[in-house]
């Protein structure tokens, strides 16, 4: 039995021995007990978010002056109202006036900032991942599609597109900050409360309600770098009338577009940390290399060298010479090539954006009636529209693979006076193995690799309640999310390959041009025949004629190097003739049917308070590529699209459950929760079937000032639909290493690749095209949770709080590694000779099922004829599977304090932390478990708010600073980082009753993040740290 739960129990029994010791403790007479609250005659309708204030007071003449009242509330992670919130689960509850005085300026900044969120996360600055424009929350490192996120206590529809081109998420970013009234954030999992996805933690995101005035409230930020804009504005109302209450608001928002060339440090690849030590290269603006596949010697070569200036081609180009000393170049493999900087003084050129531009409306309407007979209508209406742009890549590129066209290769005469930049003497078999250009968005509007996206968020829901004859609570309800996505863009077709390679060029006489390699490779002269060029000797004498330039037509390689094209000029309308429409749609749906029965039964002279839930939903989605990504390729009028693939895919499935909570009052010190649910997926979309959690959590409470609580629960996460239905789509593994490729050249010419262990592979190395689809097979992950902690009331300004956690989650579903299949592969040839070539064992696997998931190229090289021992690994076919494990222990604990004086005002100080002790994964049954502490780079071992504030009269200003603790930086560098810290200060002037004026200075240090030569461009972890940089804030806020 897992130790924390050894310890738990062991807590609950020593709790409840001391029950009954002879004195059981100070007691406070003036504490009203749960018992002595009378029942109300109406009770509020919400599920989660609305409180109920239940006055014990005696409207006689004789009753005290003194009114005891108490609130009794639903809080998250309960379905049961009680009047203690803090409870035996711990909850963080963050404000409107949090997010303000924090100086947050958005909801996901102010939930990925919660230090049990220190995880790595993606935003809108992952501009190359599948889901650009979302915001998504991770907590305790288990993903973030393992929390269950909610609006007003109810579900909502997933994101359309799928993260990371895998499972789905919910973007945390569709509620404006101006339109909350808090956020309840539980970071425990309470799969026995809500069912799936409640594996890490439930966030509850509450709207504003019950308004009786009008409020327009403004706020206008500038950044310090490129003086971008982001303006917000909120306008809420409501208002009360007969039995029926009602509000109303609408938030718009607008925010510039932010590039990282405006940023210190992030305008020039001479800001990688490696500058001035190693080599450092920039980004290519046209590069290409000879002789990769062994014919010829490897060099790099740009244009410079052949007389066309950089420049020529984009006025952003650079010349970069490999062997000029500032580059520290001392590689095997020299030349010079066309470098595209990032945006700096020194280079010029564009970089991506950091954050998108974006202009948001939100508008929200609720409206409740209470009818005669007691029974309430609720209801409420919320609209999100989103229209964003952002640069992914910046540039639009053309890349070919292959060229085999060696006299033209040949006639190339570089101008160069270094030997590094010239084709060795003796080098006539050329081959072009690489070529890349790219179409600089500062030459041409066409080249600009943008997105423009549209989001469209509906969520409607409304319910019935009322109360039984015996006083219990009921409520009927529905709720339905609608999520439309729409990304528009434009991709490069085949056209643009057929111009640069030639296809349909020809001479001065109109005839086609042919590749070379024939009438290089021919032991024939032509003119000792009487022909003056190989072709129509060639024609003449029935030999081999090589063909008229085309895309992969010689030998898979492309048979024409046309300089004039490949280094040519190219104009915006060239480009524009080359692009076709790829915009892509994405639907998601989710509707909720819910019965919720809650109230107290007398048992065993106790009131137990119980609450009784049914739920139905249905879950679709559908994902829709442009037409041109569903054309039969075969089809001569088809749009045959070259970069990029289609995301497909779509399904439908429903949910069935029920489930109980009680909350026992074992005593006045003791209270023991049960909750168990069940739910029942359909049999058709997966393999989950039924699903029964049970959890168990307790609060003890030996005086007013001390609470010690533990939860014990199972936890689960159905498979996501994207698992389930993904239609087929393609990628690469870039960087591939073949060991079964490698071990079969040692195996066959052991004299010439003498390669003991997978450590000596010098081949194998390249891409492999990746073929992902949906699995209707996969299972439920299954997970437990446990929590032990206190809160301790110190005095009447200090408490303090700390809970340990455990998390373990089973089954988890990841896509199955290249590794792993090649791995098998490798077994299922050679057995435990592989294994002792890679120095670990494999489990055995079905060799026939492995085979089928591999595609390799031909023994026979195409140009030689030599016969390999094994061909090219070219097509890989992973599957999601149920096969990762995943643990994580930590710790939680908060300090706050606050000082009320006289005449100096009121002082508050807010420590919260979140500690990792360990975070071990296991990603399949081929790898080892790992401890991200030791072993993984960027896995930070602790976060930290600190929150200090100062309230005087009309006046309040407040400090806050996040922290995040020190990381194991990259291999690259070794060592740790340094803890990065972010301050942000706010003041708040109430100028009258009706008018707030605010200021704040968001990050008033300007910390940038700490670089890591470990990383690429922009060299920094954007999972963990923003480039942001500092920026200004002024608001207004007017009730009336």
């Amino acid at each position: 039995m897992n130790n924390l739960y050894k310890f738990l129990t062991l807590a609950i029994f020593v709790a409840s021995t001391n029950l009954y010791a002879d004195n059981p403790g100070d007691v406070d007479e003036n504490v009203v007990t749960e018992e002595e609250v009378t029942a109300p005659a109406e009770s509020t309708t919400e599920e989660v978010v609305e409180s109920e204030v239940v006055s014990t007071s005696d409207t006689s003449e004789t009753a005290d002056d003194e009114v005891v009242t108490l609130e009794k509330v639903v809080v998250t992670g309960s379905r049961i109202k009680r009047v203690q919130q803090e409870g035996a689960l711990p909850l963080l509850v963050i404000t409107k006036e949090d997010i303000d005085n924090s100086g947050f300026r958005n909801v996901t900044e102010a939930l990925q900032s919660i230090p049990s969120a220190n995880e790595y996360s993606q935003d809108e600055s992952f501009t190359n991942s599948f889901t650009p424009n979302a915001n998504e929350l991770d907590l305790r490192n288990l993903g973030p599609g393992r929390i269950l996120y909610l609006i007003n206590g109810r579900r909502t529809a997933d994101y359309p597109l799928p993260y990371n081109n895998a499972g789905n998420i919910v973007n945390i970013g569709t509620v404006p900050s101006g339109l909350v009234d808090r956020i309840e954030v539980l970071s425990q999992g309470a799969s026995a409360i809500y069912g799936s996805d409640a594996v890490s933690g439930v966030v509850n995101v509450i709207t504003v309600k019950g308004k009786d005035f009008s409020e327009f409230e403004v706020f206008a930020s500038e950044t310090e770098y490129g003086g971008d804009n982001i303006v917000s504005a909120t306008f809420t109302t409501g208002g009360f009338f007969g039995s029926s209450s009602w509000t109303f608001g609408i938030d718009g928002t607008f925010v510039d577009p932010m590039y990282y060339s405006d940023r210190p440090g992030h305008d020039s690849f001479t800001y990688d940390p490696d500058y001035g030590t190693n080599y450092v290269s920039p980004r290519w603006g046209f590069l290409w290399y000879t002789g990769a596949r062994g014919y010829g010697p490897r060099a790099f070569y740009g244009s410079e060298e052949f007389g066309i200036p950089c420049t020529s081609m984009s006025p952003d180009f650079f010349n970069f010479n490999k062997q000029d000393d500032e580059w520290n170049y001392a590689g095997s493999y020299p030349g010079a090539g066309c470098g595209h900087d990032y945006g700096g003084d020194r280079f010029g050129g564009t970089s991506q954006s950091i954050v998108n531009e974006r202009e948001d409306i939100t508008v929200m309407a609720s409206f409740t009636h209470t009818f005669d007979n007691g029974i309430v209508f609720d209801s409420r209406l919320y609209n999100y529209q989103d229209e964003a742009y952002y640069r992914s890549s910046v540039n639009r590129y053309l890349y070919f693979g292959a060229i085999l066209d060696p006299l033209r290769i040949a006639d190339q005469v570089s101008t160069s006076t270094l030997a590094e930049n010239n084709f060795p003497a003796d080098m006539m078999n050329l081959t072009v193995d690489y070529f890349y250009r790219e179409f600089s968005a500062n030459q041409a509007p066409a080249a600009e690799a943008r997105t423009d996206v549209e989001e469209d968020v509906t969520d409607g829901f409304f319910s019935f309640s009322g109360i039984t004859e015996a006083g219990h609570e009921w409520s009927l309800g529905y709720n339905k999310t609608m999520y439309d996505y729409t990304g528009n863009s434009m991709t490069f077709t085949d056209k643009m390959w057929d111009y640069f390679a030639g296809v349909g060029a020809t001479d001065a006489n109109g005839n086609l041009l042919r590749g070379t390699y024939n009438a290089w490779s021919s032991p024939y002269n032509p003119a000792d025949y009487g022909f003056d060029n190989y072709d129509d000797f060639a024609a003449n004498f029935g030999l081999p004629r090589d063909p008229a330039c085309g895309i992969s037509n010689q030998f898979g390689y492309n048979s024409c190097f046309l300089w004039d094209r490949l280094a040519g000029p190219v104009t915006n309308e060239m480009l524009l003739s080359w692009l076709a429409d790829d915009t892509n749609y994405g639907e998601s749906e989710q509707a909720t049917w819910d019965f919720q029965l809650s109230g107290e039964v007398e048992m065993f002279d106790k009131f137990v308070g119980f609450a009784f839930t049914m739920e139905h939903q249905k879950q679709s989605y559908e994902l829709t590529p442009s037409a041109g990504r569903l054309d039969d390729d075969s089809d001569p009028d088809a749009i045959v699209f070259i970069q990029g693939s289609a995301i497909d895919g779509g399904g439908d499935r429903e949910r069935r459950s029920v489930g109980l909570e009680v909350a026992v009052p074992v005593t006045n010190k003791l209270e023991l929760n049960l909750a168990t649910r069940y739910d029942k997926y359909d049999d058709a979309s997966s393999n989950v079937g039924s699903r029964l959690s049970n959890m168990m959590s307790f609060a003890y409470r030996p005086n007013q000032d001390l609470l010690i609580r533990g939860s014990a629960s199972e936890s689960f996460r159905a498979p996501d639909m994207n698992y389930l239905f993904q239609e087929e789509s393609s990628g690469y593994y870039n960087g591939f290493q073949d060991y079964v490729y490698c071990y079969a050249y040692a195996v066959a010419d052991p004299v010439t690749y003498p390669y003991q262990d997978f450590t000596d592979c010098e081949i194998g190395g390249g891409s492999v095209q990746a073929f992902l689809s949906g699995n209707n097979d996969l299972e439920e992950e299954e997970g437990e949770n446990y929590q032990l902690g206190l809160v301790w009331q110190v005095n009447n300004n200090t408490s303090f709080s700390i809970d340990l956690y455990e998390v373990t989650l089973e089954n988890a579903v990841t896509r199955e590694s290249p590794y792993t299949i090649n791995y098998a592969e490798g077994k299922c040839i050679w057995g435990a000779a592989f294994e002792d070539f890679m120095r670990t064992s494999f489990p055995d696997r079905d060799c026939d099922a492995v085979f089928a998931k591999i595609e390799r190229g031909p023994l026979e090289d195409p140009l030689d004829g030599s016969v390999r021992p094994i061909g090219e690994f070219e097509k890989v076919y992973p599957a999601y599977l149920n096969q990762s494990y995943l643990e994580y222990h930590g710790a939680d604990w908060n300090l706050s304090y606050r000082l009320e004086t006289e005449n100096a005002g009121d002082f508050y100080f807010n420590l919260t932390s979140s500690h990792i002790l360990k975070s071990a994964s296991k990603f399949d049954a081929y790898s080892d478990e790992i401890d991200a502490i030791d072993a993984y780079t960027y896995e930070p071992r602790s976060q930290q708010n600190f929150g200090i504030g100062w309230l005087y009269e009309d006046w309040s200003v407040n400090v806050f600073s996040d922290r995040t603790g020190h990381m194991e930086q990259s291999s690259a560098d070794g060592g740790k980082t340094n803890p990065h810290i972010i301050t942000n200060v706010s003041i708040s002037y109430d100028f009258n009753p009706d008018l707030d004026l605010y200021l704040s200075i968001r990050n008033l240090e300007d910390k940038m993040p700490q670089t890591d030569a470990g990383y690429g461009y922009p060299y920094y972890n954007r999972g963990y740290f923003s480039a942001f940089g500092r920026y200004a804030t002024v608001g207004i806020s007017y009730r009336f």
